[in-house]
Protein backbone atom coordinates (compact mmCIF):
# COMPACT_ATOMS: atom_id res chain seq x y z
CA UNK A 1 0.00 0.00 0.00
CA UNK A 2 1.62 3.19 -1.17
CA UNK A 3 -0.09 5.38 1.46
CA UNK A 4 1.78 3.94 4.47
CA UNK A 5 4.20 6.41 6.06
CA UNK A 6 3.11 9.38 3.93
CA UNK A 7 1.25 12.54 4.98
CA UNK A 8 -2.04 13.52 3.37
CA UNK A 9 -4.21 16.58 3.91
CA UNK A 10 -7.98 16.21 4.06
CA UNK A 11 -10.06 19.34 3.73
CA UNK A 12 -13.79 19.73 4.29
CA UNK A 13 -14.49 23.38 3.48
CA UNK A 14 -12.72 25.38 6.19
CA UNK A 15 -11.88 22.28 8.25
CA UNK A 16 -8.48 20.69 7.63
CA UNK A 17 -6.48 17.75 9.01
CA UNK A 18 -3.29 15.84 8.25
CA UNK A 19 -3.48 12.03 8.10
CA UNK A 20 -0.53 9.65 8.38
CA UNK A 21 -0.96 5.89 8.15
CA UNK A 22 1.73 4.47 10.43
CA UNK A 23 0.82 0.95 9.27
CA UNK A 24 -2.14 -0.93 7.79
CA UNK A 25 -3.71 -0.89 11.27
CA UNK A 26 -2.63 2.47 12.75
CA UNK A 27 -3.56 6.02 11.68
CA UNK A 28 -2.36 9.28 13.22
CA UNK A 29 -4.32 12.43 12.49
CA UNK A 30 -3.80 16.04 13.43
CA UNK A 31 -6.67 18.50 13.08
CA UNK A 32 -5.22 21.86 12.02
CA UNK A 33 -8.29 23.98 11.39
CA UNK A 34 -11.99 23.82 12.27
CA UNK A 35 -14.37 26.21 10.47
CA UNK A 36 -11.44 28.48 9.61
CA UNK A 37 -10.04 28.67 13.16
CA UNK A 38 -6.57 27.24 13.88
CA UNK A 39 -6.52 24.29 16.29
CA UNK A 40 -4.04 21.58 17.17
CA UNK A 41 -5.66 18.28 18.09
CA UNK A 42 -3.88 14.99 17.46
CA UNK A 43 -4.76 11.35 17.99
CA UNK A 44 -3.52 7.92 16.96
CA UNK A 45 -6.21 5.29 16.35
CA UNK A 46 -6.48 1.67 15.33
CA UNK A 47 -8.08 1.34 11.89
CA UNK A 48 -9.61 -1.23 9.60
CA UNK A 49 -8.19 -0.47 6.14
CA UNK A 50 -9.88 -2.16 3.17
CA UNK A 51 -8.59 -1.66 -0.38
CA UNK A 52 -11.59 -1.43 -2.73
CA UNK A 53 -9.43 -0.94 -5.82
CA UNK A 54 -5.92 0.42 -6.31
CA UNK A 55 -5.69 3.79 -4.46
CA UNK A 56 -9.30 3.58 -3.16
CA UNK A 57 -9.79 2.60 0.50
CA UNK A 58 -12.54 2.20 3.04
CA UNK A 59 -11.11 3.25 6.42
CA UNK A 60 -12.94 2.88 9.74
CA UNK A 61 -11.97 3.76 13.31
CA UNK A 62 -13.24 4.86 16.72
CA UNK A 63 -11.94 8.05 18.36
CA UNK A 64 -11.28 8.74 22.06
CA UNK A 65 -14.30 11.05 22.17
CA UNK A 66 -16.56 8.16 21.09
CA UNK A 67 -17.03 9.13 17.43
CA UNK A 68 -17.14 6.15 15.08
CA UNK A 69 -15.74 7.15 11.68
CA UNK A 70 -16.00 5.57 8.21
CA UNK A 71 -14.26 7.18 5.25
CA UNK A 72 -13.90 6.32 1.59
CA UNK A 73 -10.52 7.78 0.62
CA UNK A 74 -9.82 8.01 -3.12
CA UNK A 75 -6.13 8.82 -3.60
CA UNK A 76 -6.45 8.66 -7.39
CA UNK A 77 -9.20 11.29 -7.66
CA UNK A 78 -8.27 13.25 -4.51
CA UNK A 79 -11.69 12.87 -2.87
CA UNK A 80 -12.72 11.75 0.62
CA UNK A 81 -16.22 10.89 1.84
CA UNK A 82 -16.53 10.91 5.62
CA UNK A 83 -19.40 9.57 7.71
CA UNK A 84 -19.33 9.46 11.48
CA UNK A 85 -21.63 8.79 14.36
CA UNK A 86 -21.29 10.87 17.53
CA UNK A 87 -21.57 9.27 20.99
CA UNK A 88 -25.20 10.48 21.22
CA UNK A 89 -26.09 8.75 17.92
CA UNK A 90 -26.10 11.70 15.51
CA UNK A 91 -24.94 10.76 11.98
CA UNK A 92 -22.85 13.32 10.09
CA UNK A 93 -21.52 13.23 6.51
CA UNK A 94 -19.07 15.36 4.53
CA UNK A 95 -17.31 15.27 1.17
CA UNK A 96 -13.86 16.80 0.89
CA UNK A 97 -10.52 16.82 -0.85
CA UNK A 98 -7.49 14.61 -0.25
CA UNK A 99 -3.93 15.52 -1.26
CA UNK A 100 -0.37 14.47 -0.48
CA UNK A 101 1.67 16.96 1.57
Amino acid sequence: MDIIGKNFQVQFGETRAILTFQSETTLSFSIKEIEGKAVETSETVQVKLTELRPRLYLVTWKEKNGNTVSQVQDYELGVVYSNWTTPDGELKSLKGTLSKV
